[in-house]
């Protein structure tokens, strides 16, 4: 979302449990799996920049950079102390990092015994290049911080399937360490005697993380956050367009800005929200298309290739239980999905222009995942349908989903 367009939602956010036990989460669980650990508790920006540790995960276009930049922004309007840093810079000159605030600026309030907030996007960018590069980042701002580490408001973001609930949380309590009022009081009263082990600072098991940290994840748009959405893209009518979307029981394509934009982008083309069926069409075609024309005449492939490679990657996605696909010569050739060995007949440049395209999104280090599970399921549901039209063995196919071990054929 450009922050010229930026439009005030008033978004709220999700506390996610850090208790594992009643849930499957693991670190490699598919992303998706971890934003159910909802506890039902719903907190607006108020709340949380009166927390001293948070995590705010979101899946990909939910808005989340927006929102930490346009509340930094905010908070320094106030004359507060509030810095919005790129991680990923911070592997290079930290004086280039600083996107709200300056480096200058940040050196005089670590001298001083103001309240501060720095807001820290995104773990996913910072995990591009290597899978080491977030925890580099964060070592090395949290040895800037060391002397306001208990008057300084911490908040981290990145994308839900950048984020290792366990690991990540522990090596970020490690880092940011902040003792509450409550607890300081605690640990000064004389009588307390369970003070014997001054370095457990954590206690784990392979269920439950006790933190510091609150992780929260971005709510999905409410009606009324839909409605000021369309009315700050030019639609007038919001009343006939919300209607549409009733009618077409079309609210799971409204959850995030970036899918209301597609939304957005086929009712001014064809004056309606069409059916789910055209609503996800239009998504996959659109996401599929090269936007930049002078990119798209030094690379040429036929949408319809690009679709089928799409359809392809997306039913060894499903069927190997495996959303990370590997781009060829990426950092990363371990774990995965080898686009080349699903996509035998295409040359590492046609892989490469296929998994740049936006149905895809980054994932870590030379990785990439389907831009939502959704269109994932449907193209391998249109490549089931195809091997049926082609009066292929029902058995065969049902094999597909009762084997053991499924690979993709």
């Amino acid at each position: 979302m450009n922050p010229l367009n930026y439009i005030e939602l008033n978004r709220s956010f999700n506390h996610l449990s850090t208790d594992f036990s009643q849930s499957t989460n693991s670190e490699d669980s598919d992303f998706s799996d971890y934003l159910q650990l909802n506890t039902g508790d719903t907190f607006g920006w108020d709340e949380l920049l009166k927390l001293h540790r948070v995590i705010l995960i979101s899946e990909a276009g939910s808005g989340k950079t927006e929102e930490i930049r346009q509340t930094s922004i905010k908070l320094r309007a106030e004359g507060k102390q509030a810095f919005f840093i790129r991680l990923e810079s911070l592997s290079d000159e930290v004086e280039d990092a600083f996107e709200e605030g300056s480096y200058q600026e940040f050196q005089s309030w670590l001298s001083s015994t103001d309240e501060g907030w720095v807001l820290l996007d995104s773990i996913d960018e910072a995990r591009l290049k290597s899978p080491k590069d977030f925890e580099l980042a964060i070592r090395k701002i949290a040895r800037y911080l060391l002397p306001a580490m208990q008057r300084v408001h911490i908040i981290i973001t990145g994308r839900v399937n950048a984020w290792r609930p366990i690991s990540d949380l522990l090596f970020c309590d490690k880092k940011f360490p902040y003792a509450s009022p409550e607890t300081i009081e605690k640990e000064l009263d004389p009588n307390n005697e369970t003070l014997d082990n001054e370095d457990k600072q954590l206690e784990t098991t392979k269920e439950t993380v006790t933190t510091i940290f609150n992780v929260y994840s971005l709510a999905d748009l409410s009606a009324e956050q839909i409605k000021t959405f369309l009315k700050g893209k030019g639609i007038s009518d919001t009343t006939k367009i919300l209607d549409d979307i009733e009618r077409h029981d079309a609210w799971s394509y409204t959850t995030r800005p970036q899918d209301l934009e597609e939304i957005i982008a086929f009712w001014n083309k064809n004056n309606k929200i069409g059916t789910r069926l055209e609503l996800m069409q239009h998504s996959i075609e659109r996401r599929l298309k090269e936007r930049d024309q002078d990119r798209a005449e030094l690379a040429p492939i036929t949408t319809e290739k690009l679709r089928e490679g799409a359809t392809l990657l997306a039913a060894a996605a499903t069927l190997m239980h495996e959303s990370t696909i590997n781009i060829p010569d990426g950092s990363n050739d371990s774990n995965g999905i080898h686009a080349k060995n699903i996509l035998k007949s295409w040359d590492d440049k046609e892989c490469q222009i296929l998994l740049a395209r936006p149905i895809f999104d980054e994932a870590l280090y030379g990785t990439v995942r389907f831009h939502h599970r959704s269109v994932r399921e449907f193209l391998t549901a249109e490549w089931l349908f195809e091997l049926l039209k082609e009066k292929a063995s029902r058995r065969n196919i049902e094999n597909f989903f009762s084997a053991s071990n499924m690979e993709c054929r």
